[in-house]
Protein backbone atom coordinates (compact mmCIF):
# COMPACT_ATOMS: atom_id res chain seq x y z
CA UNK A 1 0.00 0.00 0.00
CA UNK A 2 1.28 3.02 -0.84
CA UNK A 3 0.81 6.04 1.25
CA UNK A 4 1.17 9.58 0.54
CA UNK A 5 3.05 11.93 2.65
CA UNK A 6 2.77 15.90 3.35
CA UNK A 7 5.03 17.12 5.41
CA UNK A 8 3.94 20.64 5.26
CA UNK A 9 0.24 18.88 6.69
CA UNK A 10 2.34 17.44 9.37
CA UNK A 11 4.34 20.68 10.49
CA UNK A 12 1.29 22.88 10.38
CA UNK A 13 -0.38 21.01 12.66
CA UNK A 14 2.40 20.42 15.42
CA UNK A 15 1.73 21.85 18.79
CA UNK A 16 5.11 23.33 19.68
CA UNK A 17 6.15 26.29 17.70
CA UNK A 18 8.51 24.94 14.71
CA UNK A 19 10.77 27.72 13.17
CA UNK A 20 13.20 27.19 10.05
CA UNK A 21 16.20 29.28 9.19
CA UNK A 22 18.67 29.87 6.70
CA UNK A 23 22.30 28.87 8.11
CA UNK A 24 23.59 32.70 8.22
CA UNK A 25 25.36 32.86 11.55
CA UNK A 26 27.79 35.53 10.89
CA UNK A 27 27.16 39.39 10.66
CA UNK A 28 24.70 41.43 12.11
CA UNK A 29 21.83 40.38 9.54
CA UNK A 30 22.11 36.44 11.34
CA UNK A 31 19.64 33.94 10.16
CA UNK A 32 16.67 35.06 8.24
CA UNK A 33 12.94 32.81 9.09
CA UNK A 34 12.15 30.44 6.38
CA UNK A 35 9.32 28.83 7.87
CA UNK A 36 7.40 29.15 10.43
CA UNK A 37 4.20 26.79 11.42
CA UNK A 38 0.53 27.56 12.98
CA UNK A 39 1.71 27.00 16.53
CA UNK A 40 4.50 29.29 16.38
CA UNK A 41 2.36 32.44 14.75
CA UNK A 42 -0.05 31.82 17.58
CA UNK A 43 2.49 31.82 20.36
CA UNK A 44 4.10 34.65 18.85
CA UNK A 45 1.06 37.01 17.20
CA UNK A 46 3.01 37.36 14.14
CA UNK A 47 1.64 36.90 10.89
CA UNK A 48 3.73 35.11 7.89
CA UNK A 49 3.91 37.95 5.86
CA UNK A 50 5.17 40.42 7.93
CA UNK A 51 8.50 38.00 8.73
CA UNK A 52 10.03 38.24 5.33
CA UNK A 53 13.58 38.96 5.53
CA UNK A 54 12.74 39.15 9.59
CA UNK A 55 15.29 37.36 11.74
CA UNK A 56 14.36 35.38 15.34
CA UNK A 57 15.73 38.75 16.94
CA UNK A 58 12.17 39.79 16.76
CA UNK A 59 11.08 38.01 19.65
CA UNK A 60 14.11 39.23 21.48
CA UNK A 61 13.94 42.47 24.09
CA UNK A 62 14.70 43.84 27.40
CA UNK A 63 14.98 40.54 29.73
CA UNK A 64 16.37 38.07 26.77
CA UNK A 65 19.19 36.65 28.25
CA UNK A 66 21.93 37.48 25.84
CA UNK A 67 24.10 34.58 27.67
CA UNK A 68 21.83 32.28 26.08
CA UNK A 69 21.34 33.97 22.82
CA UNK A 70 25.54 33.17 22.45
CA UNK A 71 25.20 29.82 23.61
CA UNK A 72 23.16 28.88 20.79
CA UNK A 73 24.98 30.59 18.18
CA UNK A 74 28.27 28.68 19.65
CA UNK A 75 26.11 25.18 19.64
CA UNK A 76 25.55 25.59 16.14
CA UNK A 77 29.02 26.67 15.34
CA UNK A 78 29.94 23.59 17.14
CA UNK A 79 27.76 21.72 15.17
CA UNK A 80 25.83 20.60 18.56
CA UNK A 81 22.10 20.92 19.23
CA UNK A 82 21.04 23.75 21.52
CA UNK A 83 18.57 23.63 24.37
CA UNK A 84 17.54 26.98 25.89
CA UNK A 85 15.33 28.99 28.10
CA UNK A 86 14.87 32.98 28.01
CA UNK A 87 12.37 35.78 27.90
CA UNK A 88 11.22 36.25 24.49
CA UNK A 89 8.52 38.99 23.38
CA UNK A 90 5.47 38.46 21.36
CA UNK A 91 4.55 41.05 18.30
CA UNK A 92 2.30 42.94 21.34
CA UNK A 93 5.50 43.42 23.55
CA UNK A 94 4.01 40.69 25.94
CA UNK A 95 6.91 38.85 27.79
CA UNK A 96 7.19 35.46 27.32
CA UNK A 97 9.36 32.40 28.58
CA UNK A 98 10.38 30.36 25.48
CA UNK A 99 11.71 27.06 26.29
CA UNK A 100 13.60 25.42 22.87
CA UNK A 101 16.19 23.56 20.94
CA UNK A 102 17.52 24.26 17.86
CA UNK A 103 19.66 22.28 15.58
CA UNK A 104 21.04 21.97 12.15
CA UNK A 105 19.53 20.14 9.30
CA UNK A 106 21.95 18.11 6.67
CA UNK A 107 21.37 17.08 3.32
CA UNK A 108 23.65 15.57 1.13
CA UNK A 109 26.33 17.78 1.99
CA UNK A 110 28.62 17.72 5.29
CA UNK A 111 27.32 21.60 5.70
CA UNK A 112 23.69 22.25 7.28
CA UNK A 113 21.23 23.42 5.37
CA UNK A 114 18.52 24.67 7.93
CA UNK A 115 18.04 25.04 11.54
CA UNK A 116 15.09 24.29 12.83
CA UNK A 117 13.54 25.57 16.28
CA UNK A 118 11.41 23.67 18.23
CA UNK A 119 9.79 26.36 20.56
CA UNK A 120 7.56 26.78 23.46
CA UNK A 121 5.76 28.93 25.69
CA UNK A 122 6.69 27.51 29.27
CA UNK A 123 5.68 31.16 30.97
CA UNK A 124 2.08 29.17 32.55
CA UNK A 125 4.64 26.00 34.29
CA UNK A 126 6.98 27.96 35.45
CA UNK A 127 4.73 31.03 37.00
CA UNK A 128 3.07 28.13 38.71
CA UNK A 129 6.71 26.71 39.67
CA UNK A 130 8.22 30.03 40.88
CA UNK A 131 4.28 30.94 42.74
CA UNK A 132 5.11 27.53 44.41
CA UNK A 133 8.54 28.95 45.38
CA UNK A 134 7.18 31.93 47.24
CA UNK A 135 5.05 29.97 49.19
CA UNK A 136 8.04 28.29 50.18
CA UNK A 137 10.71 31.07 50.69
CA UNK A 138 8.52 35.01 50.25
CA UNK A 139 12.28 35.99 49.35
CA UNK A 140 13.26 34.17 46.58
CA UNK A 141 15.36 36.30 44.31
CA UNK A 142 14.73 34.23 41.41
CA UNK A 143 10.85 34.16 41.60
CA UNK A 144 10.65 37.59 42.25
CA UNK A 145 12.44 38.44 39.23
CA UNK A 146 10.54 35.94 37.08
CA UNK A 147 7.02 37.99 38.29
CA UNK A 148 9.10 41.54 37.93
CA UNK A 149 9.27 40.71 34.15
CA UNK A 150 5.92 39.87 33.76
CA UNK A 151 4.63 43.06 36.15
CA UNK A 152 6.88 45.20 33.76
CA UNK A 153 4.68 44.56 30.18
CA UNK A 154 1.94 47.33 29.94
CA UNK A 155 -0.30 46.10 27.60
CA UNK A 156 -0.77 48.98 25.02
CA UNK A 157 -4.47 50.85 24.84
CA UNK A 158 -6.43 49.71 22.52
CA UNK A 159 -7.80 52.57 20.31
CA UNK A 160 -11.82 52.57 19.28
Amino acid sequence: MQLKFDWLIVLENLRRGIMVTDVTLEGPAGPRIIYVNRAWLKMTGYDRGELAGKTPRILQGKHTDRAVVSGLRQKLLNREQFHGQTWNYRKNGEPFLMNWYCYAIYGDRPKPIYYVAEQEDVTEIESLRMKQRLMINPHDADAQAFFAVLKDWKPRKQVG
